[in-house]
């Protein structure tokens, strides 16, 4: 998601199970905001904080112990994941603004583990007046449930305790704010399923809701509308942290067949593949399809106020059908409003053939949506094919982007994006990079945007700065495309010279919310990018195109990363997650002084900061040549603040420059620069 929420009180305690879940921090942590030290005149005596080690905590370590996780950062020979197959029959009735459905859930327990109660989420309840929430947001009345059934027999509502467990004894439902717990008449074995039939309805919320979800005039952008299994995993068993508006989500992969019922004249984009475009759709507006799809070019399938020519039924209501396998979630948008615009993706496959994915654009025609009827579908198709490129093909057969309600920047779902009406074209393109990103962390690589935002933001905040950087070249002068590396730079340097710094390995909903995007985002790019500066382009783009393959379809934690990394890089880099995620330490390395040392020229080195790296060093001589030297971040390890390197004497130096490559993001780029006056040499 690319958005900006204000800090708003929490009214409720996070759940004791997401506290005793927290990632353990080094013994080296230190406060956080903390600024970096000043340069004195004795800064070579003066010692700096070493990062310790990366604690695993205890439930990691044993998923390790019990084979479903390696230290090498591979899913382990025991590993598995739990799934579930969703049917799903919904209607929106915009008299009412009423959204009723009614599913039916095949939940597959792989896992070795007897489950005796099941965790549902019903996130619509967020907007209720008494739940708790880190944000304002519109009321509602939630989620109004009808009927719940687990294997036939009908759950009756059992009373909530703020401070007991849900009862397991009795087969009946407890909700808890945004969780509901089932507890069936016979718990669910390992390698077993149940089967779960809910039949619900509620009223969206009025954007700008919580820049996720909601209605406008006419318009229905549908996400989180539905009880969705929890995600119980190898590490943690069930993960059911309240949603409170702030952080996202974490969920399984599930196979979703879903029907949507609306009135005619009504265009419905969705996660999945459209199954019945006969029975919706004109034979002109499936041929405009069909041309879009061979021809590449955009074209337009049908427009509001076009007399209903671009549909086949004339019932008063309409159901369109689609599916969706293998996906975490399934969202959807309506409104008799939109333009619709295809045409398609190419995807270079392993196999050396190219693969087309259909790219749809959903956009009202407003002087504040006026980008999207210029670039929606063009962009998304961009996107589809450059992140495919630089990272590993698009898996799925379609990628929609739906415009409306946001007011923020943009929110994913599988197979497709909600986005706020931008009327700059520049913006749209950067926001849908981003947005597109998500495709694949985390729609494919199943990391929890709950506990680890940094895992899918930040990842995907970087992905977006190579496709936007490939596409449209380096910024403007002024950095107009906040997706691109030096913006992101300028973001987040601006806050850690105040001080502001922040770990990111804190939880999401006990982050700061003013400093949320740029920490998570903004933060987690730059250090993305420093390790590729550590390990070099080809290394680092290999080892985080492994880490993708390795867990696709899975759910990584931290560790994970982290040893996948070390596993094909063949390095020990703990000091560097130490250093960057599990403290709030800025880099300031400075250049304080180049003077004639004998046969050599002695170049010192003074780390005013708190992240040790290393030090990349150019070194232009009087005849125009230059030489680079490396100093390995062991040489701050043992807790020294200056370095003193040396290079032949030779041609006079006339020039040393810190990080040319502009690699690491230090706080103070103007103390690593030294060029000697007109006609002088380096210092005697």
């Amino acid at each position: 998601m690319l958005a900006s929420r204000s800090l708003r009180p929490v009214r409720r305690a996070l759940s004791l199970a997401l506290l005793l879940a927290l990632p353990a921090a080094p013994l080296t942590a230190s406060a956080q905001g903390r600024r970096a030290p000043a340069a004195h005149a004795d800064s070579a005596a003066r010692r700096r904080p070493v990062p310790g080690a990366v604690i695993v905590p205890p439930a990691f370590a044993r998923a390790i112990a019990s084979g479903t996780r390696t230290r090498t950062g591979e899913p382990g020979p025991r590993a598995w994941v739990q799934h579930a197959r969703y049917s799903i029959d919904a209607s929106i009735d915009p008299a009412t603004n009423t959204l009723t459905g009614r599913e039916r859930v095949v939940y597959v327990n792989s896992s070795p583990d007897t489950l005796a109660q099941l965790a549902m989420y019903l996130r619509q309840n967020v907007f209720r007046a008494e739940s708790p929430r880190r944000d304002n947001a519109p009321l509602t009345d939630g989620i109004t449930l009808g009927k719940v059934v687990a294997n036939g027999l009908t759950l009756i509502k059992l009373s909530s305790h703020d401070d007991t467990e849900p009862p397991a004894k009795h087969p009946g439902y407890v909700v808890d704010g945004t969780v509901m717990w089932l507890s069936p008449r016979t718990p669910l074995l390992p390698h077993d399923s149940t089967t779960l039939e809910i039949t619900w309805s509620f009223i969206p919320p009025l954007t700008p809701s919580d820049g996720r979800e909601g209605r406008d005039d006419h318009l229905y952008l549908m996400g989180y509308w539905y009880p969705q299994i929890a995600v119980y995993d190898d590490v943690n068993g069930w993960v059911a942290d309240p949603y409170l508006l702030e952080a996202e989500f974490y969920m399984d992969h599930a196979d979703y067949d879903v029907r949507i019922s609306a009135p005619r004249g009504w265009v419905v984009g969705a996660t999945g593949s459209l199954e019945n475009p006969d029975a919706v759709l004109s034979a002109a507006a499936r041929a405009k399809l069909a041309r879009a799809r061979s021809s590449g070019a955009v074209v337009t399938i049908s427009r509001p106020g076009d007399g209903g020519s671009a549909f086949a039924s004339q019932a008063p209501t309409v159901t369109w059908h689609f599916t969706a396998p293998n996906v975490r979630d399934f969202a959807w948008g309506t409104s008799d409003r939109y333009q619709w615009d295809a045409t398609r993706a190419l995807i270079e496959r392993t196999s050396g053939k190219p693969d087309t994915v259909d790219v749809y654009s959903f956009f009202r025609l407003d002087a504040r949506a006026s980008a999207w009827a210029a670039g929606g579908a063009r962009y998304t198709r961009d996107a589809v094919e450059q992140l495919s490129s630089y990272l590993w093909e698009y898996p799925w057969p379609t990628m929609t982007s739906m415009e409306g309600v946001l007011t923020g920047g943009g929110m994913e779902y599988p197979r497709m994006t909600f986005m706020q009406p931008w009327a700059d074209t520049l913006s749209l393109a950067g926001d849908l990079m981003h947005e597109t990103g998500h495709m694949w962390f985390p729609m494919q690589v199943g990391s929890s945007e709950t506990r680890f935002p940094w895992m899918d933001e930040g990842f995907t905040q970087f992905d977006a700065a190579q496709g936007m950087r490939q596409l449209y070249g380096e910024p403007r002068k002024g950095g107009r495309i906040a997706d691109q590396e030096p913006g992101q730079r300028a973001l987040y340097i601006r806050r850690a010279l105040a001080g502001q710094d922040q770990i990111l390995m804190t939880p999401g909903d006990l982050f700061p919310a003013d400093l949320y995007n740029v920490m998570y985002y903004d933060k987690t790019a730059q250090i993305l990018s420093a390790l590729r500066g550590v390990l070099g382009e080809e290394i680092f783009h290999r080892a985080f195109r492994e880490y993708g393959r390795r867990w696709s379809g899975r759910h990584p934690y931290p560790y994970d990363f982290f040893n996948t990394i070390e596993d094909v890089s063949k390095r020990d880099l703990s000091w560097f997650w130490s250093s960057w995620f599990y403290e709030p330490w800025p880099l300031d390395q400075a250049i304080a002084s180049v003077k004639n040392e004998g046969t050599s020229v002695a170049i010192t080195i003074e780390d005013r900061g708190l992240a040790p790296m290393p030090v990349e060093l150019a070194v232009t001589r009087a005849d125009g040549k230059t030489e680079r030297v490396h100093i390995p971040a062991s040489v701050w390890l043992t807790g020294a603040r200056s370095y003193v390197a040396r290079v032949p004497r030779g041609s006079p130096v006339m020039r040393v420059e810190i990080d040319p490559d502009g690699w690491f993001p230090d706080v103070d780029r103007t103390n690593q620069l030294w060029t000697t006056p007109r006609g002088m040499r380096a210092h005697e």
